[in-house]
């Protein structure tokens, strides 16, 4: 018998390993579980998989675009289905347990649904799990403290959802968090001591619950973060002079903290912030001349504080500086004669006992400005209807109820607060 070519054995070998891959399909538990939540959310008519193996080459519904979406690894005997995403369907009910069936999920997406009831304890049993993301639901109860078994997590969202009760110790397990997003999750209490742990975490959005106690000392040793917010929480300062450490800081926004004062001292080496906002935080001294070596700020917001001293000339090198905003503080002198960059879109020096004139290219257009509540001289204005606007603002005579028009680009907008 004639033995076969070597060329030949390979197509053959080739031939047979194609045939072999395309016959596997993926595991029959997982496709029953699938079915059924297709069936629950009433998605049939999305992804209808009654005839089809899920984890079919190519399908149309694995590619990373799709919504919704099934992935597979089918690179052992069977397929397993690795990713599931059904993102902003509206799709209604409670988390079913046909959902823990599937067992190698590294990638679950139900973000932004109308999901409801408390997240089951058998969400620790998906631990190959990477990114899970539940936020902007209606779930409620404590957030579950087996998430602390999920350790190969590096994105972890609950934000905008209705839960109680304190944030779980457990989730300081999770050494390979690189983002986690808890913003208006309803979480209480204290920040746990054991989110010291996560070293790894670069975007930590945590603002709108009510934490108490201090901000935590620790949050000066995550020195991978890039991105943190902690606005609109019953938290108390001062800021932590452990943040000079935090030199990858790109958007750091911190509001409405109590008790004690805080200073700008812990700003040294940020030189990475585009957004810096420390509104309401209780912030006292000077603003530090350094800050204008913030090359790449696009945002500052210091205003509601207790800052004095002048405007620091250096600010008027930020040249991608948009948006200013310093009022409501007790700053004193003149405002920086070129503080208005060719990018400034708006500046905020209201309710400051500020004097002098206006800055030069006040009338950019454009540009939002607003000095209420200040003493600058509005008589370098060279628009008569614009100067009467500042003349009947800074005055106590009455103003007319009518608005001329105006052919300048010039607004003044004012904030108000109400305690």
């Amino acid at each position: 018998m004639e033995l076969l070519r070597p060329s030949l054995l390979l197509t053959v070998s080739l031939s047979l390993l194609q045939l072999v891959s395309a016959q596997t399909s993926t595991d029959s538990a997982e496709v029953d579980a699938l079915n059924k939540l297709i069936d629950y959310w009433n998605l049939r008519s999305k992804i209808n998989l009654t005839t089809i193996d899920p984890c079919t080459r190519n399908a149309s519904w694995a590619s990373e675009n799709a919504n919704p979406r099934v992935a597979c690894d089918c690179t052992s005997n069977s397929c397993h289905i690795t990713h599931l995403k059904i993102y902003a369907l509206d799709i209604m009910g409670e988390l079913p347990s046909e959902l823990f069936m599937l067992r190698k999920l590294m990638d679950l997406n139900l973000g932004q649904n109308v999901l409801n009831g408390s997240i089951p304890a058998e969400i620790g049993q998906l631990s190959n799990m990477q990114y899970l993301s539940l936020g902007i639901n209606n779930f409620t109860g404590r957030v579950p403290t087996e998430l602390g078994n999920l350790t190969k997590l590096i994105s972890l969202s609950f934000s905008s959802n209705n839960f109680f009760g304190p944030l779980p110790k457990e989730l300081g397990k999770l050494t390979s968090l690189q983002q986690l997003y808890i913003d208006s999750s309803g979480v209480t209490g204290s920040i746990p001591q054991e989110f010291a742990n996560l070293k790894s975490l670069r975007i930590l959005w945590a603002s709108d619950n009510l934490f108490t106690g201090k901000i935590p000392e620790f949050f000066g040793t995550l020195t991978e973060l890039a991105d943190l917010r902690l606005q609109g929480t019953l938290l108390e300062g001062p800021i932590p002079r452990s943040f000079r450490a935090l030199n990858k800081l790109e958007d750091l926004r911190i509001g409405d903290l109590s008790a004690e004062d805080s200073t700008l001292d812990f700003l040294e080496s940020q030189k990475s912030l585009s957004i810096l906002s420390l509104r309401n935080c209780r912030v006292s001294g000077k603003i530090p001349d350094q800050l204008g070596t913030f090359a790449k700020l696009q945002l500052l917001d210091l205003s509601f504080n207790k800052l004095t001293g002048q405007i620091p000339t250096s600010l008027q090198d930020l040249s991608m500086l948009q948006y200013l905003y310093l009022g409501n503080n007790n700053l004193s002198g003149e405002l920086p004669v070129n503080i208005i960059a060719p990018n400034l879109i708006a500046l905020d020096v209201s309710y400051n006992p500020l004097s002098g004139n206006l800055p030069r290219n006040f009338a950019k257009g454009g540009l939002s400005m607003n000095v209420i509540g200040s003493s600058i001289n509005a008589n370098n204005l060279q628009d008569g209807k614009a100067l009467g606007m500042m003349q009947c603002l800074h005055s106590n005579t009455k103003c007319s109820n009518k608005v001329p028009s105006c052919k300048y680009s010039f607004l003044i907008f004012c904030i108000f607060t109400i305690n």
